[in-house]
Parts: structure tokens; C-alpha cells; sequence
């Protein structure tokens, strides 16, 4: 008879529970203890110990035997399919009293020896508990790697010490997988390709040893045809002599306990761990100090990396590359950050750095998708061939072997690498870099502040408006100086409203206050100002180049430019028929025989004017007429000067002298003699 190995994974200790009682009032020994019962459920919600079978949660196998089914199952390798009832139809009413109660099956088929029958349910609930089933499971092993469908052979029927209530409890898990080729196929089960196959109920085992003192006995490390029969009768002897019995049973459904595994590390390992001085650190034991090294600061990265001496494949900024320098010393630390930090991109360069020194690494993870995520940037930077991937279905010893002499037989050619002027000038740049950065926060010597300190507060200040100051040697400002600019702003606050230099930014304004509704509505006022103002000088232009003007630069230019427009459109325009007339010549001509005549008429008015007042224009033409010869023949007192007489007549019949009719002059008097 052929022998199958598989490891027992048997989880409690030979040496009993707890496994180190004479240290068991240390705090360290309490807190190892506190963190056993965190990982382990022995509530009766955990169905590994208080199982109750459900309609949607579990399965049970009355066909073939327990017997025939482990050895298929597990020693064999064989796959087994589910036998699907008949679809059951009511008999219709017109049939016989008799066989109303009885079902017509459509499907005549009988279960074969290779199949699964879960006697008393029905097609259509079978099909409802299987597809749950495979869902689940499928969804938690995608997402931790982690087996959760089991057949569990036998039940161990126990009573709780306290109640004497009776429990019944699964003994021995397999862990399979649940698959179909396609819709229409049954569903079928088979254990998956890894290395540990058959385990003893954990948890079991743990609530028996805690509550009862009682170690059930080991599995054998060789399963044969007949081993699970032997097995089952040595934990009927053990449970016989507690009033306690074993049933030949098989149920399929999910059973969780991957924490015991954790569990079983810390009862085994408990006196190792508790002389760790990190989980001291951890577990609050403050009596020593763990041994640092000098650890770098994120500023000091720079100078202790070399570019030749780098090989990170992932871009890292200052605080992930502290966290890769931690790593290299072998510095113990926790590196946290939200989702989208970069944390995965860190593990990858530290694992690379790792690689280029020749060390392994090994990358745990509680969740399979932060593998995969490390998994994937490291393929796509070409450093998959030094991946060996120990989870979910790649955990069986076929592909680690296969993958373990591949590493062997492969021939990696490295890729060619930068020269070493490609260094240096990298190394050039990433001192530009540093210093400017250096400059941005060194502190100025007369300031005290730095351009990064300076640049902040101005961004603080971008609600106040930009108002340009002349402070002369602006190099020369010191923290002493800027406070009695300060004091000087702050005394202006109450005054500043009386302020007359024409420089002055607010000579004129009359508001007491400075808020977010005053600056909009100074703001507006100010933009419909400057628009104004364009529009202005725009227009101003233009008027200016019509008359052959330059541009006015200043109101008063532009005031002057106003006025000039005024004295054009005040000024007489000439008669259109002075530009369309026939003869232009001609109207020249009258023009400057109009011109002679205004001339002589302006002469001789002044000649006049020189011996007589201006009442003398405003004698009638007959009156003129008439004294100028009645004097003439008595007194001979007005000139005898025909030329002076026939003026003087022709000016006042033009109608140069007002139509009035007194006599004021005192050098015209008729009655001079009497």
C-alpha cells in the first residue's frame, strides 16, 4: 500500500498550556497571554466548536462514507462531483386520490459510487448552498490567500463543563476547493495543490486543553487506506472516558482559523519572544533600552548616498528614502502613511536595494492584493526573476521546486549601466538642488528671516492690497527696523484720512474701516476708474491726431485738448455757399472789395472821432445834412471841408452809427450864438 505524506498541523504544543507558568506573573508573560486570547474565538459563535448546521451555510454528505471519501478525496487526489436530485413536479388534480402525495420524477438517475449525495435536500437548495459557498470562499481566498472551505470527517459530541449542555464540535479539516467546468456541469470538490492537507480542529483543541486539561491524540504522519478509522478509535477511547462520543460524520462548509497559527507561535516560541527587546517595546516593558544605531535624517540622504551606490528603481522623495536607509541598517521601525503614500513603492525599493547587496527579503502581508501590488512594480522594472511567491495556490511544492531550479538554470545579463560622467553629472544637479534649497530656507543677516519665512508671510497678506512704498536700501532692514515701521503704520492708522501729499494711494478716501465688502466694492470702483481712463486716453488720441496734435500724457493735456474742442465748435463756420458757389473768383473779389470798405470805414470812424464825440453817429443823414449847411452859412463853425462833410454823411447813411436822435455833443451846438 502506497503512503501520502502530509504534515501535521497539529497546533498545540507537547509541552501543555500555558508552556511557561513559572514566568506567568511577568508583564511581559500577562501581555503575550492577553494577545493569545485576542487571536483565538471560544465564543459559541465560532462553529468550529459549537456547530449547528444551517440551509445555506453547510453541507451534509450522507453518500459515499466517511471512510471512502477521505481516501478518495485525500489520498487519491480525485475529484468528486455532486449527484443533483431529480426536479420534483406535483401530480396533476385529475389523477387518483392515491398517488396525489406522491411526486412524478422526470429524471430516473441514480447516484454512481463517485458522487457526492446530500440526502434530504433538494435540487434547487443544493444549488443555492453550493453557489454560496463557492462564492465566499472564492472572495476571501482572492483576497487573503487563505483557505476557508473545509470537509470536516467526524464530530466530537462533548457537554460544556459549566451547563452540561451538549456541543458538537468538527474533528478533522480538509480544506478543498469548490469548481465546474461550465454552468451546466455540477459543481465539484478536490483538495487544492498545497502542502498541508489534514488538520486537527485548532480550535478544539485549545477550548479542551483550557477547560477540561484534556490533549486529543496527535494525527499520524502517514495517512493509510484505514488511518482515519484508527485515528477516530483512539479519540473515541479518550472520549469515552469523559461521557463523550464520536460521530461518523461529514459536513462541507466554512471554517476560519488562520490567527491559530499565530496562536500556536506565541505558545511555542513564548520564552524566545519574551526576551525580544522590540516586542518588549511593543508589549510596554520599559526595564531596557534596544540598542540604535546613528540613523540618518531626511536632510542627510544626500550626502550619505552616492548615485553610484543607489539602486532604487521606484522615484522616492526625502522621507521614503530614509525609510530604504533604516532598512539597509537593519533599523527596526514602522513606516505608516494613507492610502496612496507610496508605501508599496518604498517596500519595492528596499527589497531592489536589498537584491543589489545580495540579502533576501522576505515580504508578509495579511492581505494577498499589497503582495501583488509589490509583485507588480517589481515585474515591471524587470525583477520578477528574483521573486519567489510563497501564497495562495503558488504555495505547493511543485511550482516552488520548478521555480527553485529555474533561479538556478537562468543566466541573468545585466543591462548596461550609466558611465561615471553620468554619475558626476548627476551628482552636479542633485547638488544645484540642494543648494538651492539651502538658500531658500538660510536665514538673511540683517532680517533674520529666511526667503521660504518671507515668501509665507507675503501669501498671507494677499487679501491687502498693493500699495508701492520707496524705503530706501530695502538690503539693509533689520527685525529692529521693521518694528518701527510697524509703530509707524500704526500710528498713521488714525490720521492717515488727513494725509495731503498728492502721492498719498487714499488721499481723498473718507471710510473709517478696511473689510472683505469694502475691498469689493473699492475694487469695482477703482476697475470702472481704470476703464474709464482708457477709454479716455483712447479717445483723446484719437480727437488729438484729427487736429495734427500729439497725444495729450497728463489731465492738464488733456483739459487744454477740452477747451481747444470748445473755442473749435463756439467759432462761425463759413456758408456753405462760399464752397459750392460757380465763381469762387468772383466772390473773392467781392470778398476783398467788402474788406476795403471795412477798412476805409474803420479809418475814416477814427479820424472823425479824433474832433468829434460818437453822438456825431447818431444824427439822421438829413439832420447831419441839415446843420452842416446852416452852419456853414452863419458861424462857419463845422469844417467847410466837403471831404470831412460827404464822410461824415456817408458813414452815417451805411448805418455805422446808431439810428438815435439827440443832440449830445458839445462841440455840434446850432444855438451857439444865441
Amino acid at each position: 500500500m502506497s503512503k501520502t505524506s502530509v504534515q501535521n498541523r497539529d497546533l498545540m504544543p507537547e509541552n501543555g498550556f500555558p508552556s511557561f507558568q513559572e514566568n506567568y506573573g511577568s508583564p511581559m508573560t500577562r501581555r503575550i497571554e492577553d494577545w493569545k486570547s485576542r487571536l483565538i474565538d471560544l465564543s459559541r459563535r465560532n462553529n468550529l466548536l459549537y456547530f449547528k448546521p444551517s440551509k445555506r451555510g453547510n453541507l451534509s454528505v450522507s453518500s459515499p462514507s466517511m471512510e471512502r471519501l477521505f481516501n478518495r478525496l485525500v489520498l487519491r487526489k480525485r475529484h468528486l462531483e455532486f449527484w443533483y436530485p431529480p426536479e420534483e413536479y406535483e401530480v396533476p388534480k385529475r389523477q387518483s386520490q392515491s398517488n396525489a402525495n406522491f411526486s412524478l420524477l422526470i429524471e430516473r438517475d441514480s447516484p454512481t459510487a463517485k458522487q457526492l449525495v446530500c440526502e434530504g435536500t433538494s435540487r434547487t437548495d443544493l444549488e443555492k448552498v453550493l453557489k454560496n459557498l463557492h462564492r465566499r470562499s472564492l472572495l476571501d481566498y482572492r483576497e487573503r490567500g487563505v483557505r476557508i472551505l473545509h470537509a470536516a470527517f467526524g464530530m466530537l459530541v462533548w457537554k460544556e463543563k459549566e451547563t452540561g449542555e451538549e456541543v458538537r464540535s468538527p474533528l478533522v479539516l480538509v480544506p478543498i476547493e469548490l469548481a465546474r467546468k461550465s454552468f451546466r456541469e455540477p459543481f465539484a470538490i478536490s483538495v487544492p495543490p498545497i502542502e498541508e492537507e489534514v488538520v486537527l480542529n485548532p480550535a478544539l483543541q485549545v477550548k479542551l486543553k483550557k477547560d477540561f486539561k484534556v490533549e486529543l491524540p496527535h494525527l499520524p504522519e502517514y495517512w493509510e487506506s484505514q488511518s482515519l478509522l484508527n485515528y477516530f478509535s483512539a479519540v473515541t477511547q479518550v472520549a469515552n472516558e469523559l461521557g463523550w462520543r464520536v460521530e461518523a460524520t461529514v459536513e462541507i462548509g466554512l471554517f476560519s482559523f488562520h490567527k491559530l497559527v499565530i496562536y500556536n507561535d506565541l505558545d511555542t516560541n513564548a520564552g524566545v519572544i519574551t526576551q525580544h527587546p522590540i516586542i518588549k517595546k511593543i508589549a510596554g516593558v520599559k526595564d531596557e533600552q534596544p540598542e540604535t544605531v546613528s540613523l540618518p535624517e531626511e536632510k542627510d540622504v544626500d550626502n550619505i548616498q552616492a548615485p553610484e551606490k543607489t539602486f532604487q528603481v521606484l522615484d522616492a522623495d526625502s522621507s521614503q528614502r530614509v525609510s530604504i536607509e533604516y532598512a539597509l541598517r537593519g533599523q527596526s521601525f514602522v513606516m505608516q502613511g494613507p492610502p496612496g503614500t507610496g508605501k508599496s513603492q518604498t517596500i519595492a525599493n528596499i527589497i531592489a536595494e536589498c537584491i543589489a547587496q545580495g540579502k533576501s527579503v522576505l515580504f508578509v502581508s495579511d492581505k494577498m492584493a499589497a503582495l501583488e501590488v509589490v509583485y507588480k512594480r517589481l515585474r515591471e522594472v524587470g525583477l520578477s526573476s528574483f521573486c519567489l511567491e510563497l501564497h495562495s495556490s503558488k504555495a505547493n511544492k511543485r511550482e516552488v521546486v520548478a521555480e527553485l531550479k529555474r533561479s538556478l538554470d537562468e543566466q541573468l545579463v545585466p543591462l548596461k549601466l550609466p558611465s561615471a560622467h553620468d554619475f558626476e553629472k548627476m551628482a552636479l544637479l542633485r547638488d544645484s538642488l540642494n543648494n538651492y534649497v539651502v538658500s531658500l530656507h538660510q536665514k538673511r543677516f540683517n532680517l533674520q528671516k529666511s526667503a521660504y519665512d518671507v515668501l509665507g508671510e507675503l501669501s498671507t497678506l494677499e487679501c491687502v492690497p498693493f500699495v508701492a512704498v520707496e524705503l530706501p536700501n530695502l538690503g539693509s532692514l533689520t527685525p529692529q527696523r521693521m518694528l518701527e515701521l510697524e509703530d509707524l503704520m500704526s500710528r498713521l492708522k488714525s490720521v492717515w484720512e488727513v494725509m495731503e501729499d498728492p502721492d498719498f494711494a487714499w488721499r481723498g478716501y473718507r471710510g473709517n474701516e478696511y473689510n472683505v465688502e469694502v475691498r469689493a466694492e473699492v475694487s469695482t470702483v477703482l476697475g470702472d476708474l481704470i476703464s474709464t481712463i482708457d477709454a479716455l486716453k483712447t479717445e483723446a488720441g484719437k480727437f488729438a491726431n484729427q487736429l495734427g496734435l500729439s497725444t495729450p500724457a497728463t489731465f492738464e493735456r488733456v483739459k487744454w485738448l477740452i477747451e481747444l474742442g470748445n473755442l473749435l465748435l463756439e467759432s462761425p463756420k463759413p456758408e456753405a455757399r462760399w464752397v459750392i458757389h460757380p465763381n469762387l473768383d468772383k466772390l473773392i473779389s467781392e470778398a476783398e472789395a467788402y474788406l476795403a470798405m471795412f477798412e476805409w470805414c474803420k479809418a475814416t470812424r477814427t479820424r472823425l472821432l479824433e474832433r468829434y464825440s460818437t453822438a456825431l453817429f447818431s444824427l439822421s443823414p438829413g439832420t447831419l445834412k441839415f446843420f452842416m449847411q446852416s452852419g456853414a452859412k452863419s458861424h462857419g463853425s463845422l469844417p467847410n471841408c466837403w471831404g470831412c462833410q460827404r464822410e461824415t454823411l456817408h458813414l452815417t447813411a451805411s448805418g455805422n452809427c446808431p439810428e438815435s436822435h439827440f443832440f449830445a455833443s458839445q462841440r455840434i451846438n446850432p444855438n451857439r450864438d444865441g
